[in-house]
């Protein structure tokens, strides 16, 4: 597991962990001036990995979406006949999904100590959200073990340590993270943002917390690939034609182990 940190001002770097997580994505989502496309869900591969086991569900199963983001999830699956319930660490957005979306449901809260009933859920998904606190991913694990019916699922992506990421770490400091300079230290604050991980941390992670994986799958070759020009090929500017076209390219060609950007690991509760 590798630690990855982002610059911050002072003001956020003396924020507690779940109030700078809140700010943080709260900003991330506060320019977007109109709903999500729901119906583009059917074509993402976290559907295409999770949708064989949902079939298996009863109409009206209980479903959460932890880190509902901008809820088009949340939305997506009630319509194919769930019970599902949006939870997000934004207070703003969860405000802002209640005008998008009045009839679907939606909490504010943190998925390390939800306030839901033992065994509440037949099916939990998070994407991209465990990896978001300093003390690792056992605390929305515990969490997640709590409040899943035994026999029930869990789907969880995290960012994949993958083998570009692991020979980039392999050099100088200096050489790669563009805030650290050799001689004075890094330039601004900086505080902790994501883990990284492999394929095995992820699963050995759920199955201490009583999840038996069935698989952990990359994901986001495409989003890897656009990465790895961004920061490797600064000739490529981001949303050029030439960074399309070589990111498609890239996506074709490169393997998921080297590029793909994160990992998505299909578990059932104990």
């Amino acid at each position: 597991m590798r630690k990855d940190y982002l610059p911050v001002d002072a003001a956020a770097s003396s924020l507690e962990e779940a109030a700078f997580v809140e700010r943080f994505w709260t900003e991330q989502w506060q320019n977007r001036d109109s709903p999500p496309d729901v119906s583009a869900i059917a074509r993402r591969e976290e559907y295409r990995l999770m949708a064989p086991h949902l079939r298996g569900l009863p109409s009206g199963s209980r479903i959460l979406d932890g880190g509902c983001g901008l809820g088009e999830w949340t939305v997506f699956l009630a319509q194919q006949g769930f019970d599902v319930t949006g939870l997000d660490i934004s207070e703003a957005t969860i405000a802002r999904l209640a005008t998008w979306f009045p009839t679907a449901s939606f909490r504010h809260g943190d998925l390390r100590r939800t306030d839901f009933p033992d065994a509440s859920f037949d099916a939990y998904f998070s994407w991209g959200t465990f990896e978001h606190f300093e003390n690792g991913l056992g605390d929305c694990l515990t969490e997640a073990s709590r409040i899943v019916r035994r026999g029930g699922w869990l789907f969880v992506s995290v960012p994949f340590q993958n083998w570009r990421l692991v020979l980039r770490d392999a050099r100088a400091l200096e050489h790669w993270d563009e805030e650290f300079d050799a001689q004075s230290g890094y330039r601004t604050p900086q505080r902790f943002y994501q883990w990284r991980l492999t394929r095995e941390e992820l699963r050995r992670e759920l199955e201490l917390h009583g999840f038996s994986v069935l698989g952990v799958t990359p994901v986001g070759k495409l989003t890897g690939v656009g990465r790895m020009l961004q920061w490797g090929f600064p000739l490529f500017a981001k949303g050029s034609r030439p960074y399309a076209m070589a990111s498609r390219v890239g996506a074709l060609v490169l393997p998921a182990s080297y590029v793909s950007h994160m990992i998505l690991a299909v578990a059932k509760r104990r």
